[in-house]
């Protein structure tokens, strides 16, 4: 190595593993401002290439055979990023393979994304596929050009598990509320599965007409953005109002402590509460759910 050649770093390395295959030798490059050739060498130092002049992966039979069955559905960036290379490697394959379309590849309209972008989220990819005639992995890549990396975030939800960390509450009395006092939610389909998606602004308008539902004051400020003024307000006087700990989720101890103080210290449900800073009604509610667990584990 002459004294002018620049080391290569652990971190240099790392990033090459990881994102060969995915870029492109001048891609690679360009990041770590290091040449083609260099990046090309140490690849095959790091025994990713075969030799100097194997500027590829080695293709695989199966991902021959992804070629041929989607050569008339995908156009090539589409393969290229279900594949992790990039699109002049799969024009070159196609070549190689004697590959031919039998139509040309159709390019996306307008139409096309804005019906796409409106139901990513609402419908199923496999019945948007059905509509636009286009295949799953199409939708899959196009969205990934469009820059939509989720349903959840596209939409602009978040799911129930997550609203209840935000509100500090067990998951269940989101649940109870969507089931028992309405608050509004849709259900958002990602590409693996269904899930309860709530609106955050609709969520402040629910809770502005059921404010005995919650103890505005175990909610951070801003912690649902955007919050509306009233809420600092609720939140001072929940403070002196409600019990400390309403809605929170109970505790492997405060179990023990509940179970204890109701069966052998013989102590009534409003008692316990005032000790717990919990409300009458959420004791009642934990030693129900403690006695169907311990049926469940006792079967």
């Amino acid at each position: 190595m002459s004294k002018n050649q620049k080391r290569w770093t652990k971190e240099e390395d790392r990033f090459l593993i990881q994102h060969y295959g995915a870029m492109t030798l001048q891609e690679m490059g360009k990041h770590l401002h290091r040449s083609k050739e260099s990046v090309n060498k140490r690849l095959t130092r790091l025994n990713l290439r075969a030799s100097d002049t194997a500027l590829r992966k080695k293709w695989t039979l199966e991902q021959d055979a992804f070629l041929q069955e989607n050569i008339d559905v995908m156009n090539n960036r589409e393969m290229a990023h279900s594949l992790g290379r990039s699109p002049s490697s799969i024009a070159t394959r196609i070549k190689v393979l004697g590959l031919t379309r039998k139509t040309a590849m159709r390019r996306w309209t307008v139409q096309e994304d804005e019906y796409l972008l409106r139901y990513y989220g609402v419908k199923s990819l496999s019945h948007i596929s059905a509509k636009l005639q286009r295949s799953v992995q199409a939708l899959e890549s196009r969205l990934s050009r469009l820059e939509v990396y989720g349903a959840k975030a596209h939409v602009g939800h978040i799911t129930a598990c997550e609203l209840a960390a935000c509100l500090e509450v067990d998951v269940h009395t989101i649940y109870k509320w969507i089931h028992k006092e309405n608050l509004p939610y849709k259900m958002i389909i990602a590409k693996t599965r269904t899930f309860m998606g709530i609106d955050i602004q609709s969520f402040w308008k629910w809770a502005e007409q059921n404010k005995s539902c919650l103890n505005f004051f175990k909610i951070p400020k801003n912690t649902l953005i955007p919050e509306p003024a009233w809420v600092n307000e609720q939140r001072k006087l929940d403070y002196v109002k409600r019990p400390k700990y309403e809605h929170k989720k109970w505790t492997a101890e405060e179990d023990a402590r509940l179970w204890r103080m109701f069966y052998q210290e013989k102590r009534n449900q409003r008692e316990i509460g005032e000790l717990l800073g919990r409300s009458r009604n959420s004791v009642q509610r934990r030693l129900e759910r403690l006695r169907k667990k311990k049926l469940v584990k006792l079967k």
